[in-house]
């Protein structure tokens, strides 16, 4: 069982992301918050994002995590179906509210099929 925000996360949670992103005034999906590409909820966020590439896959997938590309996630299989991930732990002292779509200055945008396709960290531009 995969608990999110103390709520067991199921196929219906799934499909009512799914049925909410079907909008065409949603662009894509962005899983953050807490961890999730924690070992406890990879599980669950690989099973989202493949079913929503499977569902939707004109629209991107943006992730944030505070685990890092190369060093952890570019071999997992949850990165086939993203298309933005921002990785690195946020961190205050290097925060900067001028940066986009990251909080502190270690935090890396990083276009994953590129950088799958490459094999190096390719940033998103």
């Amino acid at each position: 069982m995969i608990l999110i925000g103390g709520k067991e996360f199921t196929d219906e949670t799934i499909d009512k992301v799914l049925k909410l992103c079907e909008n065409e005034n949603v662009k894509g999906l962005s899983i953050l918050g807490g961890e999730p590409l924690h070992p406890n909820n990879i599980e669950g966020t690989t099973k989202l994002a493949k079913a929503f590439k499977e569902k939707l896959p004109n629209k991107n997938l943006w992730i944030w995590s505070g685990f890092t590309f190369d060093k952890d996630l570019k071999d997992k299989e949850v990165m086939k179906y993203t298309d933005v991930l921002v990785d690195g732990k946020y961190v205050d002292e290097l925060r900067n509210p001028t940066l986009k779509w990251k909080g502190s200055e270690n935090q890396r945008v990083i276009d994953v099929k590129k950088s799958l396709n490459s094999n190096d960290v390719i940033l998103y531009e």
